[in-house]
């Protein structure tokens, strides 16, 4: 019999979509761990299902459970046997069911391997492996024997291109489907060849090691690819408007369930009324929209961190267009919240289905991104604190900014726990790369300032183009007009120019010596570092930790162990990395978690292969200083100075807390964070990005209007 086409099955498969959850229509089953997975498996809620075993509650019964799904799968798989000839709609549910059948056979396996399932018996989990193998051999033996195409390569195939997806092939997760899919025969044991591959990749991963040794922990600074970063111990991602706009970008479907969902959205009839006049409500749909399935993910590494890491937390950011306005940003805060508990309410009764989580269930594991930009940031923030929302500072650089806000965090938590509302996790991010970028931006003004002195314009002219041809920023630096504004072209990390290096060599020649350029470059590579060291000691080195306790004691009335909690819930987050140093020398066991840009993991695996790498060179690498010279040399730079030294205010707070050492008086006042560098070209990329999404979804909104007009 002629087989049926491999294309069709591929786009039967790649179409499938999920049937919703519904309490009245597909209800939950609590008493039978088997019937409730099957259920999900027929509505095609595979990576629920796979998840739904993740809890420790299931120990005794884990491989139990999953050889009676398997028994019944078995079932399900023969008779799902596709016939060439038969309707297309139930060709497609047979094949949909097949498929479903895979994938979450291999998503269970998956999680088995990962450090998702660290808290499941490992006897258990091997002999589930096993039954899973096992299985899966059989069903593609199966459909080798029937010689009528295979699902087993179209859920394959639909894994590796979701993987290869991400940041458009550049990122760890792309990178890592390339190998997996090139060591595959496709022709024989496709699935078991897969899994292998996939063990080796999650066990051998630097990311992995790292945080099974308590080195650190991490989360992804993207908001696509989370399932495999889970497998390798990662446990929070964030998100703002730039990331947002990319996911909707490398994801394909997202944009299908915005279309499908706005129109079912109870708001659709007033947004498509006028949607230019509804921009920032879409728009915060819209963001939502893509975040749900980040709080799926991470939502079994929320209830199961909860006593302890507090992790499996998703970081959502305001509105930066009203980031400055309290009473718009609370609003927007409270929306966010309730819509995140109304959603995970109900997802929560299908992954909870029959384990006790009292108190938790319908919590969301979302905190909001505050943008330090403005001193209205210290009332935000400490607002949504004292509410147990939790918040993630960003838009940050300095010291002052971080501890300034780090205390409002901490009084936030307090005032919270006093009401008797426990914190989850909260974030203080350290925008080190960008800080880092603006140093070198402004030295290398400087620095083509008076080669322009020495030379005279028109040399200056000549070396900039020159530079310009080398670092690919030529029509940047045609169209710009002022000498000035050529060499803010020809500079800029945005346009290109990522360090100092050989083309700039050349360019400065005249008044600059190579040993000089090189020893500006590793300074200034070293400065968000710097940076972030001075804030973690202040806060989180040992003995400041005992004084911040003591000092939440007195000044707040609450217990030391409440005071722990609050110190145990503020972890520090370095983020817009520009290399991998930036990640190995800020590693730290406790009150540390790493955000890391899907092509920044891939520089930080790589590295780890170099021959000389020794993983044991970077523990507690926070706590690490550079040498003094390097100091000296940004300490040149009036815009470190303002990054690194402390002001009067936090002087005042530090000697009251017992902390002790000279940390400066010259850094930025809450009034001068406007008006800092680094803020206003941070905040002008977010508006720009925001502005963008917002007139795409509306667009779309648009669209649908006009679609509906016609039907």
């Amino acid at each position: 019999m002629k087989a049926i086409a491999q294309e069709t099955i591929n786009r039967i498969v790649e179409l499938s979509l999920s049937e919703s959850l519904s309490l009245k229509e597909r209800p939950p089953v609590p008493d039978d761990h088997v019937a409730h997975l099957i259920s999900l498996v027929q509505w095609g809620q595979t990576t629920l299902a796979s998840d739904h075993l993740l809890f420790p509650e299931i120990n005794g019964r884990l491989s139990e459970t999953v050889g009676g799904l398997v028994r019944k799968l078995n079932l399900l798989f023969f008779l799902a046997r596709p016939v060439l000839h038969e309707p297309n709609e139930s060709l497609g549910k047979k094949i949909r069911l097949r498929q479903y059948s895979y994938e979450v056979m291999l998503e269970m396996a998956l999680n088995f391997y990962g450090l998702e399932s660290r808290w499941l018996d490992e006897n258990e989990k091997a002999d589930s492996l096993g039954y899973i193998l096992n299985a899966l051999k059989e069903w593609e033996h199966q459909e080798r024997e029937e010689g009528k195409g295979s699902v087993a390569e179209a859920v394959i195939g639909k894994w590796l291109s979701k993987m290869k997806r991400v940041q458009k092939e550049s990122s760890m997760a792309a990178k890592t489907a390339l190998r997996i899919e090139d060591g595959i025969d496709f022709k024989k044991n496709l699935l078991a060849q897969f899994l292998k591959r996939a063990e080796n990749e999650i066990r051998e991963n630097i990311y992995y090691r790292m945080v099974k040794d308590g080195l650190c922990k991490f989360g992804n600074d993207y908001a696509i690819g989370l399932r495999w970063l889970r497998h390798l111990g990662f446990e929070q991602v964030s998100t703002n408007p730039v990331l947002a706009a990319r996911a909707y970008q490398d994801e394909p479907s997202l944009t299908a369930l915005f279309r499908d969902g706005v129109k079912r959205h109870p708001d659709f009839k007033r947004w498509s009324a006028n949607p230019s006049r509804y921009g920032e409500e879409i728009t915060l749909y819209a963001t939502l929209l893509a975040l749900w399935d980040n709080l799926y993910i991470f939502r079994p590494l929320f209830f199961n961190l909860r006593e302890t890491s507090g992790g499996g937390v998703v970081s959502f950011q305001l509105n930066p267009n009203i980031a400055h306005l309290i009473e718009e940003s609370i609003r927007d805060v409270f929306t966010a919240f309730s819509l995140a508990s109304e959603n995970l309410s109900l997802y929560d009764q299908y992954l909870l289905a029959g384990y006790r989580m009292d108190g938790w269930k319908g919590r969301p594991n979302l905190v909001i991104k505050v943008a330090a930009t403005t001193p209205v940031a210290r009332a935000i923030t400490r607002t949504i604190n004292s509410f147990g929302f939790g918040s993630n500072i960003t838009v940050d650089f300095s010291v002052s900014q971080e501890a300034t806000l780090i205390l409002e965090e901490m009084d936030g938590m307090a005032e919270a726990i006093r009401k008797g509302i426990r914190p989850t996790q909260l974030y203080m991010t350290n925008m080190g790369g960008r800080l880092e970028s603006h140093l070198r931006e402004i030295k290398l003004e400087e620095l083509f300032k008076e080669l322009k002195e020495k030379l005279g314009e028109e040399e200056g002219l000549k070396r900039i183009h020159q530079l310009s041809e080398a670092n690919g920023t030529k029509d940047k630096v045609s169209q710009a007009k002022s000498y000035e504004e050529k060499v803010w072209a020809a500079t800029r990390y945005g346009h290109g120019q990522r360090m100092i290096n050989e083309p700039v060599y050349e360019a400065l020649k005249p008044i600059a010596s190579r040993e000089t350029l090189q020893n500006l470059e590793e300074a200034i590579g070293a400065s968000g570092t710097m940076v972030a060291r001075r804030v973690w000691s202040l806060f989180f080195s040992q003995p400041n930790r005992e004084r911040w306790i003591i000092h939440l004691m007195k000044r707040k009335g609450i217990t030391q162990g409440q005071a722990k909690l609050i110190m145990d819930r503020i972890h520090y987050l370095p983020a817009s990395k520009r290399k991998p140093f930036d990640t190995y020398w800020t590693l730290s066991s406790r009150n540390m978690v790493h955000t890391e840009f899907p092509d920044h993991q891939e520089n930080v695996r790589k590295m780890a292969q170099e021959p000389r790498f020794d993983l044991n060179e970077y523990g507690e690498s926070i706590s690490n200083t550079f040498p003094t010279g390097a100091l000296d040399q940004l300490n040149q730079i009036e815009d470190f100075r303002k990054a690194y030294e402390i002001n009067p205010e936090l002087s005042e707070i530090f000697k009251e807390a017992g902390i002790s050492g000279d940390f400066g008086l010259g850094g930025l006042a809450p009034s001068d964070w406007p008006e800092f560098g680094p803020v206003q070209k941070t905040l002008s990329e977010f508006k720009g990005a925001y502005d963008a999404f917002q007139k795409e979804m509306v667009s779309l909104i648009k669209k649908a209007r006009s679609i509906r007009k016609k039907t």
